[in-house]
């Protein structure tokens, strides 16, 4: 066991029994389910987990009763009935086999999740309406409640029967336990409201049924809030007080701490923060529960090092540690600590693109491994290397290049700048944004550690594809953006956002970011021109500033550039530009707005694809193949994905 993370890599007691060590993949949805069972990609993506070393791992929110559904879709496991038992045993055998752990999380949504079926109520200790999703939430009778506490006892059982190793009772995100616990969600009369004494009655009731039915040799536990962050919400003195009397009962194995709640917008994003959220930001709630407890907290929230990880537990800020998100990035986590290759972890850079999936009902994605979309695949050597020469070093360049390079290929890689990157490395220079860079340092470290010939500076141009050194080219050379059909008379500049980024400045204070193309690019370019002390306004035809961003990093990039006095017009477009005045005009009732003394406007239309060399013949048996934004701008997450792809069949 390597010295360095000797408490990481340390078995923890946790009730009756053991785990390996203290790497912790927490509950989270990947949606593989089929038929809301574990059936076998489900069971694969757990496995990988497992055969890596991974100590504990935990299923996503599973619904226990019909009032308190996470989705009605089919890629999501419910425990409703007798047929989730045969999946828990095939999943528990699996993990198993690779020597770990694994707990079902049992849920109830209350109101936090909007169905819009017919039929469908979603019950919660009061009537409550979501900011979120909207859903005016049915308050619980007392019939109600002993039906839903004897449901968890019957999901539990369940779990037990399929030879899971434990439950785990989600009690956070707003669900149905933090309902009854926070001022905000509870305003009954009742003994189940009012005090805290009352309003933890729920959770109180419920472990103690959960207990009674899986017995003292499976584990329980308890994922919950250490603060709420809201106003009138609950506190951590609230929590210290409820954590200690829940340990108290002895029904409780460990705690899990998290943050925040989902009824509220900003809550609804916090707690999967994204980058540039500081790591470990909730491991001081972990920290101040775990030192009024007597059994294991568990710690969550962008723990993405290893080497971080171990810190806090020699710190004695928790005694088990999630890295959920990095496992996602990279399932070899732990295998790579063993083999002393650290810097071949794949870092997880926070862009969140596995939240953003999940928010749509899609299977889980991640920006910087295409691997997660394919459970327990690999990377197979090629039987016949080839010459391939990748002509683009941006995001989908640099993966198709890396893959090809591990089967092994004999890989060259041209790069017309003097660095490879693409958008993505312009991106990364903004404050915000850095951590994105790691998407490109890896893979240079990665090419670098395979000996691939990568040449920057280097264009390829149309009449020189065919006389290249290859037996196959793949073409990867992006896309490029544009400012759209702006006109002015010259009064005002008009740039784009990669000029922005390019720039070494701006004389220009008062500035207007037109961002048609829906993403980043033009927060990115304001946030920029922020720390360049300018005045911003973003504006957008769209509904909303961003609409194709996904909320968690939306909500944060609101925050940020709101603190910083950006101000946010939608559903208007450009009329006119003239002497410094720019007319804007309501796209859905026309009304006129004017802009003056504007001294510079920033305009993103998306971007047009680099496309010169897709369609090039080439002689002989050679091969071509263009991939990324050359066909169509899209994303990074697309790109790399498609590089993948394509890389694994040459």
């Amino acid at each position: 066991m390597p010295q360095a993370f000797s408490r990481l890599l340390s078995p923890l007691d946790i009730g009756a029994l053991t785990v390996r060590n203290r790497v912790l993949v927490s509950a989270h949805v990947p949606g593989f389910a089929e038929d809301n069972k574990p059936g076998d990609a489900y069971i694969r993506y757990h496995r990988t987990y497992a055969e890596n070393g991974v100590g504990l791992q935990i299923t996503g929110g599973t619904p226990v009763h019909e009032s308190g559904l996470l989705s009605t879709a089919k890629n999501t496991l419910w425990n409703l009935d007798e047929s989730i038992v045969p999946g828990y045993r095939a999943l528990s055998a699996a993990v198993h086999a690779e020597g770990g752990r694994i707990l079902a999380q049992l849920a109830h949504s209350a109101g936090t999740v909007l169905i819009n079926e017919p039929g469908w109520v979603s019950w919660s200790a009061s009537v409550t309406r979501s900011e979120t999703t909207g859903v005016i939430s049915h308050a619980m009778t007392l019939a109600e409640i002993r039906e839903v506490i004897s449901a968890f006892g019957d999901a539990a059982e369940r779990a037990a029967r399929g030879n899971m190793d434990g439950v785990e009772i989600l009690s956070a995100f707003g669900f149905l336990p933090q309902a009854f616990l926070s001022p905000l969600t509870n305003f009954r009369a009742d003994s189940y409201g009012g005090s805290l004494q009352n309003r933890q009655r729920f959770l109180f009731e419920l472990i103690e049924e959960v207990r009674s039915r899986i017995g003292p040799n499976k584990i329980l536990g308890i994922r919950i809030p250490g603060d709420e962050f809201e106003p009138g919400g609950l506190t951590l003195d609230d929590m210290k007080s409820v954590c200690r009397a829940l340990t108290q009962t002895r029904n409780v194995d460990y705690l899990n701490i998290i943050a925040h709640t989902n009824i509220t917008h900003t809550g609804r994003g916090k707690h999967w923060a994204p980058t540039p959220s500081a790591p470990g930001t909730f491991v001081h709630l972990a920290a101040a529960i775990r030192s009024e407890v007597d059994v294991p907290v568990f710690t969550v929230g962008r723990i993405t090092d290893p080497r971080h990880a171990e810190k806090i537990l020699a710190a004695g800020q928790a005694d088990m540690v999630g890295m959920t998100r990095a496992h996602i990035c990279d399932p070899e986590i732990v295998s790579k600590i063993r083999r002393n290759t650290l810097a071949q972890i794949r870092p997880c850079v926070g862009a969140n693109t596995c939240i953003a999936n999940r928010y749509v009902g899609k299977t889980i994605r991640c920006m910087h491994n295409a691997g997660v979309a394919e459970p327990g695949s690999i990377i197979v050597k090629t039987t016949r290397p080839k010459k391939i020469a990748v002509i683009g070093g941006g995001p989908a360049g640099l993966e198709c290049a890396r893959i090809s390079a591990e089967r092994g290929h004999r890989v060259a890689l041209f790069e017309r700048d003097e660095k490879v990157g693409g958008q993505l490395a312009l991106w990364a220079m903004a404050p915000s944004m850095r951590e994105l860079g790691g998407i490109i340092r890896w893979r240079i470290d990665e090419l670098n550690r395979l000996g691939v010939e990568m040449q920057c500076g280097r264009e390829i141009l149309e009449d020189e594809v065919d006389t290249l050194d290859a037996d196959i080219v793949v073409v990867a050379t992006g896309s490029d953006d544009h400012t759209g059909s702006i006109t002015s008379d010259g009064s005002v500049q008009i740039v784009s956002p990669h000029a922005v980024l390019r720039g070494n400045g701006v004389a220009d204070k008062h500035v207007l970011v037109f961002n048609e193309g829906r993403g980043q690019a033009g927060l990115v370019a304001a946030e920029v021109l922020l720390r360049q002390s300018c005045a911003v306004e973003i504006i957008t035809s769209d509904i909303a500033v961003a609409a194709d961003v996904d909320p968690t990093n939306r909500n944060a990039w609101y925050e940020r550039l709101g603190e910083a006095g950006v101000e946010f017009t939608s559903g208007y477009v450009v009329e006119s530009v003239a002497r410094r005045e720019v007319r804007l005009r309501n796209v859905f009732d026309r009304r006129a707005r004017i802009r003056r003394d504007v001294d510079l406007i920033v305009s993103w239309y998306g971007c047009r694809s680099n496309n010169a060399l897709a369609n090039v013949k080439l002689s002989g048996n050679k091969q071509i193949h263009s991939i990324g934004d050359c066909q169509s701008p899209r994303n990074v997450e697309i790109a790399i994905s498609e590089a993948s792809v394509l890389a694994n069949t040459l």
